[in-house]
């Protein structure tokens, strides 16, 4: 039996994509299984569309998904809502469809942590679509009442600056590939985050420590393995993202 003290370390457990391993990433029945598994969180992607809406996908087109190379900023909301992104992992998960972000608050804000990453352009009229995601992204969120259930996750310091100017309550999360050489120098150039997500292999001990000292949740992804939550168990991490959530949760909570 855990002690208090023990239970509070805990990390939560983050469903990334939802339960992406054994279901299709991104998709209703991937984060509802995923909250089946006892994740207290799921994380998605976000991608704006032509007339100003928001859909939840990690690529910029369905390429991946056996559908179109066109991109998604180049159809409107009511095209890429029917679209299949179930069959291509599998034929029974043919009715799954791309979710809009309207539906996806109206699902599940208020029933669990929400971790929304905007997904930035590049390119040509990468700025103005990267205004528009920022803009239709807090829009929805603050229509759904739905801001104590999100955290905005983002590669871009600059995207994570223009969604604090539009709702500055909102907990802001920034996503790093690389280790920072000063975290107090580092943050100075952020707009004010609630917290980091790193990926693992760039993780220590120590880093953690620095970036809770300066008051801000730490997060990682993926740990799908044992050895990879081996590596990350004693860390104290705030939480962990899975693409094997219900796993993970039995790791954390000693049942593995």
């Amino acid at each position: 039996m855990p002690t208090p003290a023990e239970a509070a370390r805990r990390p939560l457990v983050i469903g990334h994509r939802g339960a992406c391993a054994s279901y299709p990433e991104n998709t209703q029945v991937s984060f509802d299984a995923a909250l089946a598994g006892g994740a207290d969180g799921v994380e998605l992607d976000l991608r704006p569309t032509r007339d100003g809406g928001v859909v939840v996908c990690h690529d910029a087109s369905l390429r991946r998904f056996r559908g179109s190379w066109r991109p998604l900023a180049r159809q409107t909301l009511a095209q890429l809502t029917t679209r299949d992104v179930g069959s291509w992992f599998a034929p029974r998960f043919h009715a799954e469809r791309l979710l809009s972000l309207d539906a996806l608050l109206t699902a599940y804000a208020g029933r669990t942590q929400l971790l929304l990453e905007l997904k930035a352009a590049a390119g040509i009229g990468a700025p103005a679509r990267n205004r528009r995601l920022c803009r239709a992204t807090v829009d929805a969120v603050t229509r759904h009442g739905a801001e104590r259930s999100v955290l905005i996750l983002c590669f871009s310091s600059q995207l994570l600056a223009q969604v604090a100017q539009l709702n500055p309550s909102l907990r802001l999360v920034r996503n790093c590939l690389r280790r920072p050489r000063d975290v107090g120098r580092w943050l100075a150039g952020q707009p004010r985050l609630h917290g980091v997500d790193f990926d693992r292999r760039v993780l220590t001990r120590a880093l953690v420590a620095q970036c809770q000292a300066h008051g801000l949740q730490v997060f990682t992804w993926s740990c799908n393995t044992p050895a990879a939550y081996a590596a990350l168990k004693d860390f104290h991490l705030d939480g962990i993202l899975s693409d094997r959530p219900e796993w993970l949760h039995a790791q954390v909570h000693g049942h593995g």
